[in-house]
């Protein structure tokens, strides 16, 4: 490693203690505190229920396609035993 990847800190900034701020200069602060949710963000809320209803679709349409392309099957089978002379 090179040293030039570091700067140098001075010592006097290094022995410097950190200052309190005053609460009441705070009080001006805007968009420095931040108040803890307790409950679920509503439009996460809504999101979720969103992607719910959209994944149980998709498995119904699954679902819809898979059983209708077994009748397909069933009916393509029993066209052949006909053909062959089955019942």
């Amino acid at each position: 490693m090179s040293w030039t990847l570091f700067r140098r800190v001075p010592k006097r900034a290094l022995n410097r203690e950190l200052l309190t701020i005053h609460s009441g200069i705070l009080t001006f602060v805007v968009g420095g505190r931040i108040t803890p949710r307790t409950t679920l963000d509503p439009v996460l809320s809504q999101g979720f229920q969103q992607l719910a209803e959209a994944v149980a679709s998709v498995g119904q349409s699954m679902a819809a396609a898979k059983q209708s392309g077994m009748q397909q099957m069933m009916q393509m089978a029993q066209q052949k035993m006909q053909e062959r002379g089955g019942h």
